[in-house]
């Protein structure tokens, strides 16, 4: 039995220093310097880090092309030691991956999604069906 809230929401699993965080960017690009930071504190916070090249990439002022930032999302879902997946981002990018993301993969995983701003799209779309 899936564990649900009391609104009846599926809920995610839990995640506690020691957990493994994935990085991406499913909308704007984020500067090398500011993601080595991040990722410096969320060490310091007890969790481990994943994140792989296309994080870095640039299409005009998006992180990537479309697909290519919904496959890096897909990824990193789809890695079983990946316990939440954060945006390093936020921005109208997010909107041109609506399309291939699959709720019914967030709802199997029951993975927390942490990010801001236009990322917003993103949670609607896996509340919507997860």
């Amino acid at each position: 039995m899936t564990p649900r809230t009391s609104a009846g929401l599926i809920k995610i699993r839990p995640v506690r220093p020691g957990a493994t965080v994935a990085l991406v960017a499913p909308a704007s690009p984020f500067p090398r310097a500011e993601f080595d930071r991040g990722v410096v504190e969320l060490q310091r916070l007890g969790f481990k880090t994943y994140w792989d090249e296309r994080v870095f990439d640039v299409d005009g002022f998006v992180a990537g092309t479309p697909e290519i930032r919904a496959i890096s999302l897909r990824d990193a879902l789809s890695r079983p030691e990946v316990d939440a997946i954060v945006a390093v981002r936020g921005g109208y990018g997010s909107l041109q991956v609506l399309p291939m993301v699959r709720a019914d993969e967030w709802r199997d995983r029951r993975t927390a999604f942490v990010g801001y701003s236009d990322v917003t799209s993103l949670h609607i779309v896996i509340n919507q069906a997860a």
